[in-house]
């Protein structure tokens, strides 16, 4: 399924496994973090989504993507993944 709100990057965060990973390309991440690449608020926002899945979030502006790797297992609902 693309990945065109939150809840799908949610659901696709939430799905992979430890050491997984999923790119969105810069015209996705700007719809979901507007206003996308280079502003520091999307980036803010878009790390804290990531530690808030478990993952961290890498910017890979030669390939126009950022990546999200799952690096430990699903916190429990409604606490934040330590990183």
């Amino acid at each position: 399924m693309p990945i065109t709100t939150l809840a799908h990057l949610s659901e696709r965060l939430r799905s992979l496994s430890v050491g997984q990973r999923t790119a969105l390309p810069y015209s996705v991440y700007a719809v979901l973090f507007p206003p996308g690449e280079p502003d520091d608020g999307a980036r803010v926002a878009a790390f804290g989504f990531a530690r808030e899945h478990g993952c961290v979030m890498e910017n890979q502006p030669r390939a126009q993507q950022v990546v999200f790797t799952r690096k430990i297992a699903s916190p429990p609902a409604g606490q934040a993944a330590p990183l």
